[in-house]
């Protein structure tokens, strides 16, 4: 599926959602501050990225994230889980 970049009218975030190639909405819900984020043009991640690209992160969130903590779902939500956390994403 290709990967979506939003930014939220009201915190400024950038952040990566995936969608289906027909399918996508022109608006989503910041994942910071629950405000209307707007699909914009990003040439960032260099294509496509498909389901196969991001296999390695429910095996990652499930080493990291204490127990009942909510699923990381985006790649978005993975970085700024380390960096609430004063890890460093290695990529």
């Amino acid at each position: 599926m290709p990967l979506y970049t939003y930014k939220c009218n009201d915190c400024g975030l950038e952040m990566d959602k995936s969608f289906p190639i027909n399918d996508f909405p022109q608006e989503v819900e910041c994942i910071a501050c629950g405000r209307i984020a707007r699909k914009i043009l990003s040439v960032g991640h260099g294509g496509i990225q498909t389901d196969g690209d991001v296999l390695w992160l429910p095996s990652a969130c499930e080493v990291l994230q204490r127990h009942g903590e909510p699923p990381l779902t985006t790649r978005t939500e993975y970085k700024q889980y380390l960096k609430k956390e004063g890890l460093i994403p290695c990529s």
